[in-house]
């Protein structure tokens, strides 16, 4: 089917997605909106859209985002919307269960997976029930007393929704649980207490697209190899990679779920047992999408297709192997800060078949103005991510 011409509103042009969906729209000859915070946003400096909106306060306020995206829909101007993040991708997906959202069409899965996947602990019930590995973890129906006598310290906790580091804590003793559930810090009814693994710092993620038969259209597989923070944070060096255990798990979990497009499967491997098991799996288009283009996948070409119901073929299950994306922003502060900087394997310094998550030759502003803006943001977005 060709889209030449689709009237497309992406939003939250905060999101290092950005840089890879904008030039694949752009190559679908689309008419792209594209939805910012700021004039510093990867959507807004790209020299692919054809208007740029700028609502401050959207990436903090969940109710004004909403008012601007139904704004925006109600209009009538688009064919498609396309999120990047968690908040616009829940937005969207009560909008379309509620039948708000007219013809548009929103790349989004269905409601209730999207929600299997968005609490941790579902996510982590349902791998315990088909024998996906995953760290044990507290259920609703335990008692904290139950759990507690079924597993070793240190825990980890970490908030039931959301992504990446924030709001992640390591606990190394009954003590200091009952002493952060007791000041707020850790509330138990919002937050995943589950076993710590201990970091290897092996981790594998796979990109993953069903179709609306539960046919898989793709599988990219990763391993990440330097994280910041250095300690367990989001990974900024990943080379594809082609492991079929993880591969396995992964499609068997979201084909519980009834997945529907593409979901982003997180592992971490367990040195006790040296077994990948599944950390969480973010329903939302991942900041590392580029990964895909590397290897010819054509993402946002197999997106459309889904919503406009055009049969798809599946790619190859193997794709080729060492494709590297770093994320140069938090790949510099691992070179400053990691005490391995000069032994890690691959090494920092190796630039082949390297690329980047926001760089591109073809449209070069928003690295630049990206790099200004979390300048400003840097204390803040570390704070968040302390453990």
């Amino acid at each position: 089917m060709d889209y030449k011409g689709k009237r497309v509103l992406v939003l939250d042009g905060f999101g290092r997605q950005q840089s890879s969906i904008l030039r694949q729209l752009h190559d679908l000859e689309c008419v792209i909106t594209t939805v910012n915070n700021s004039k510093l946003d990867v959507g807004y400096a790209s020299r692919y859209p054809h208007k740029r909106i700028v609502e401050h306060g959207i990436k903090d306020d969940e109710q004004l985002y909403k008012m601007v995206i139904e704004r925006e829909l109600a209009t009538g101007n688009y064919d498609i919307v396309f999120p990047m993040v968690e908040k616009s991708t829940n937005i969207l997906t009560i909008m379309k269960e509620r039948g708000e959202l007219g013809n548009v069409k929103a790349i989004v899965a269905p409601r209730s997976a999207f929600l299997k996947a968005y609490d941790k602990e579902e996510t982590m019930r349902l791998c315990q029930e088909i024998g996906v590995p995953c760290p044990r973890t507290k259920m609703n129906d335990q008692t904290l007393d139950e759990y507690l006598s079924m597993v070793l310290f240190p825990l980890a906790c970490k908030p039931r929704k959301g992504s990446g580091s924030a709001g992640f804590k390591k606990v190394q003793s009954r003590e200091e649980l009952d002493k952060y559930i007791a000041e707020g810090i850790i509330k138990p009814e919002e937050y995943v207490i589950q076993e710590y693994i201990p970091h290897s710092g092996t981790r594998y993620s796979n990109r993953v697209f069903l179709d609306k038969n539960q046919k898989v259209i793709f599988n990219v597989g990763t391993q990440i190899f330097r994280s910041f923070p250095v300690d367990g944070g989001p990974g900024c060096y990943s080379r594809t990679i082609n492991r079929k255990d993880v591969k396995e798990y992964s499609e068997r979990l979201l084909k519980k779920m009834e997945w529907v497009g593409l979901a982003h499967v997180c592992y971490m491997l367990d040195p006790r047992d040296n077994t990948p098991k599944i950390i969480e799996i973010n329903g939302r288009i991942p900041s590392g999408i580029k990964i895909c283009d590397l290897v010819g996948v054509k993402t946002v070409k197999c997106m459309f297709d889904m919503v406009y119901d055009v049969p798809m073929e599946s790619y190859p299950e193997e794709f080729p192997e060492g494709e590297a994306l770093r994320y140069f922003h938090t790949d510099i502060m691992w070179l400053l800060k990691s005490p391995n900087r000069f032994k890690a394997n691959p090494s920092w310094f190796n630039f082949h078949r390297n690329h980047d998550y926001i760089w591109s030759w073809s449209d070069p502003l928003p690295f630049f103005t990206y790099t200004i803006e979390h300048l400003k943001t840097y204390k803040d977005d570390m704070k968040k991510r302390e453990h």
